[in-house]
């Protein structure tokens, strides 16, 4: 009974980072598709610094995801 339920928390949380890192994959295009349109410097630096912080935060939660599964198994991820 214990593993059932600690196989099905990992589970929940593996579909937790999942949500997690497509919801900032699609923020990326976002920001990657409206970026050239952008003119005004301030506002283009602050997007690309925003840009910067989800791609670190994507590697972040990659990780995590990656260190929820058995050991010798491994995802291979596009870039991102």
């Amino acid at each position: 009974m214990k593993s059932a339920l600690i196989s099905a928390l990992t589970a929940v949380k593996r579909a937790w980072l999942i949500y997690q890192i497509r919801s900032l994959e699609i923020t990326l295009d976002g920001i990657a598709d409206c970026l050239p349109t952008v003119r005004d410097p301030l506002l283009r630096r602050r997007m690309e610094l925003s840009r910067d912080a989800a791609r670190r935060e994507v590697t972040k939660l990659r990780a995590e995801y990656t260190a929820t599964l058995k050991p010798g198994q491994r995802v291979i991820w596009s870039a991102a």
